[in-house]
């Protein structure tokens, strides 16, 4: 069950942690599909070769029903069956497993993460595992397995029944033609069993996926004591960031006051704005703005503005007109 407290979406820092440490939103059942439609292809693709190789396991065991067989001539035909075997089975295992790790790059993109491979008590807890049993997702898991199970075994009866009068057939099929004709039917009826799985498969898959998208979502929601415990620890305290921005107001507001002397002018609202200028004509092409402040600020660069001599002008517009478009330098 979801935590009510966790009603916040996570933060690119707190995705990027998930992600750091392998916990993102895949689905095993896509990438298991996917690798199975890419050897339905490969079988189809090289299905003459494929078909051939089946012939020749098929036709070296039938060949050798009715002999005498002893200790060698056992392991000669082992290891011919086998070598035929091998050269079935070593592409269709290269493409499950190229298809595989395509499937997970194609949802995830590259992670390398040992955090998953780190022993953790919570697993070997009996209490943690009857959690995860009794929570959305063991249930979505339990479903999702069952319908599986379900839609498989009945694609394979509706798939095997209505190949199996050719089945029967081989019952009458001439012994010098049997193999030939084994690997046809049983071969046509395998494919067509796991084309349709493939298929069905796909669609739950695709489903499955979105689901896992959306319980990760779900996992990774935060907390709003989470939330304030992640910008301690990324941007700061806020306390210290207040009093930073304090002190630095406070160090902006000195270097102000200490440029008023050298000022030639101080513009004022009369009361609430003060704008101290400076201007040399001989080297400045118009004047800047030295310090400029409002209400108690306002009165204390009038006050240097008076203990050093320097004009104050009342001009209210002219003041406000500074004050707002016009920066410090």
């Amino acid at each position: 069950m979801a935590d009510p407290e966790k009603i916040y979406p996570a933060t690119p820092h707190k995705r990027n942690e998930s992600r750091e440490k392998g916990q993102v939103a895949k689905s095993n059942e896509l990438t298991t599909t996917l690798a199975l439609i890419a050897v339905l292809g490969f079988f189809f693709v090289a299905g003459y070769d494929t078909w051939h190789h089946l012939t020749n396991i098929m036709y070296g065991a039938f060949s050798a029903i009715g002999g005498q067989l002893n200790a060698g001539k056992t392991i000669l035909i082992f290891l011919g069956l086998t070598g035929v075997a091998f050269k079935i089975i070593a592409p269709v295992l290269i493409v499950a497993v190229l298809v595989g790790i395509l499937g997970n790059i194609f949802q995830i993109g590259l992670i390398f993460s040992s955090q998953p491979l780190m022993p953790q008590l919570s697993r070997i807890n009996p209490i943690s595992g009857f959690q995860r049993i009794l929570s959305m997702r063991g249930l979505f898991e339990a479903v999702k397995s069952i319908f599986k199970i379900g839609l498989i075994g009945y694609i394979v009866y509706v798939t095997i029944m209505s190949g199996l009068a050719d089945v029967f057939s081989l019952v009458d099929a001439d012994k010098s033609n049997i193999a030939a004709l084994f690997v046809s039917i049983v071969g046509r009826i395998g494919f067509q069993v796991f084309l349709r799985a493939a298929l069905a498969l796909l669609f739950l898959s695709i489903f499955d996926l979105l689901y896992q998208r959306w319980q990760h979502e779900q996992d990774i929601r935060m907390t709003r004591e989470e939330i304030r415990e992640e910008m301690k620890r990324t941007e700061g305290d806020p306390e210290i960031r207040r009093r930073i921005r304090r002190v630095q107001r406070e160090l902006s507001q000195a270097r102000m006051m200490k440029a008023i002397p050298e000022a030639d002018a101080v513009i004022t609202n009369p009361v609430h704005l003060a704008v101290a200028i400076k201007y040399d004509y001989e080297v400045m092409d118009s004047p800047y703005v030295v310090a400029k402040g409002e209400r108690k600020i306002a009165r204390q660069i009038r006050e240097i503005a008076e203990e050093h001599g320097v004009p104050i002008v009342e001009n209210p517009p002219l003041a406000q007109a500074l004050y707002k478009n016009v920066e410090v330098g």
